[in-house]
């Protein structure tokens, strides 16, 4: 049976494919280092772990509106009212499943054939296909390790033209962990405005921001407001990655329409998951406070390990979980470095070419400080038996 030429343009998940393989191995008893993971390794606050039960207990277990339980959506709103110092009202929310599914159903109801989509490059795997299967062109911006990734107002100008519809930004980013200060997102702003074009903002990492708060692009004007989607989640800040809770805000007629695309695809997200999303948000704040800060000191100790591996260099990470380190002195593409690191030192890592550097591997500090010493033990050891 041919299959639709939609799915047969899409390439598989590189991230979720050398985790599967790390998994298998650990299975058969393989002492594997897993540096390939994108989700912290702690455990959901017991708060709200406590607010999921309750939840089955009071048979809180039916259908919800489409676009999630009322005093999640006016949580969302207060919290993001509060965090980015823009007005937002519930109504503007829709909960989805996982944040993931936030950005596939915004560039669903945002792109058309023939449009183009800008995606600062190194990017998250996801995003090139889920433009492709909205049908619309995917096109690259480069950033550079000198300027530590972050995405410049010259090279997105020079990369718009007649056909550009949206740009997606990610900050923190995956997989370098790069940040947009405020100095970098006012020209982009204006360069938005100017142009008329519609921002997707990916801020899954928001709270996991090291060096300086985070900012996000609607914070830099107030015509902002009508052209950006802010997209955010429970997943990584609260290790809930397992719960499926992502949201958006924007634009009410974006939010209608993706509320009115989710309508037909998966209706509500899960019942107890929003519930447990809900104590999230409203919640204690001192888990977060504390992972942030744990994360803060693995990737100091990370960073000061790798710059004693000769053959490697690495863009120290602001925010997110994750190290970009050029392998490109070993001579071998990212796929291969992966393959033979998994196969040869048992460490998990993930290969450049899927975030479109093949010069490059992602490493992730969601391990413990044991862990990523001994991940850079036997990276060495690699590195020093090519």
């Amino acid at each position: 049976m041919p299959l639709s030429p939609r799915i047969t343009a899409v390439a598989p998940s590189s991230t979720l494919a050398i985790t599967a393989k790390a998994k298998a191995l650990k299975a058969q008893g393989v002492d594997v280092v897993n540096l390939a993971g994108g989700e912290p390794d702690f455990e959901t606050p017991v708060h709200i772990k406590a607010a999921a039960v309750a939840a089955i207990q009071e048979g809180f277990t039916k259908y919800t509106p489409t676009a999630g339980i009322p005093d999640l959506r006016a949580a969302v709103a207060a919290s993001l009212t509060a965090d980015l110092g823009v007005p937002y009202q519930p109504s503007e929310v829709v909960v989805t499943n996982g944040a993931k599914q936030a950005l596939y159903n915004a560039l669903q109801v945002l792109c058309q054939p023939g449009d183009e989509v800008l995606i600062p490059s190194p990017y998250w795997v996801s995003y090139p296909e889920m433009v492709t299967l909205a049908g619309a062109t995917p096109v690259f911006v480069a950033t550079t390790p000198a300027d530590r990734f972050r995405l410049s107002v010259e090279a997105v100008e020079r990369a718009v033209t007649a056909k550009t519809r949206v740009l997606l930004l990610n900050s923190p980013s995956n997989p370098t962990g790069s940040i947009l200060p405020k100095a970098s997102l006012l020209p982009l702003a204006d360069l938005v405005e100017r142009r008329g074009l519609f921002v997707i903002s990916d801020e899954i990492y928001d709270r996991l921001s090291y060096d300086e708060p985070h900012t996000s692009i609607v914070s830099c004007g107030p015509s902002l407001r009508a052209q950006t989607l802010v997209v955010n989640g429970v997943s990584k800040a609260y290790a809930m990655t397992g719960w499926r809770i992502g949201y958006a805000a924007g634009p009410q007629p974006v939010i209608d329409a993706m509320i009115r695309l989710q309508d037909h695809s998966t209706s509500n997200s899960s019942s107890v998951s929003q519930r447990a999303a809900l104590a999230a948000l409203t919640g204690d704040q001192a888990p977060v406070a504390a992972m942030a800060a744990e994360f803060t000191a693995r990737r100091d100790l990370l960073v000061a390990a790798l710059r004693t591996v000769p053959g490697l260099s690495c863009v120290p990470p602001q925010g997110a979980f994750y190290a970009f380190c050029d392998i490109s002195a070993s001579g071998l593409a990212s796929t291969v470095f992966a393959e033979r690191l998994l196969t040869e030192r048992h460490v998990a890592v993930i290969p450049g070419a899927g975030f479109g550097w093949d010069t490059h591997i992602r490493l992730s500090f969601c391990a413990s400080r044991a862990a990523l010493d001994e991940g850079v033990r036997r990276l060495r050891a690699f590195l020093e038996a090519l």
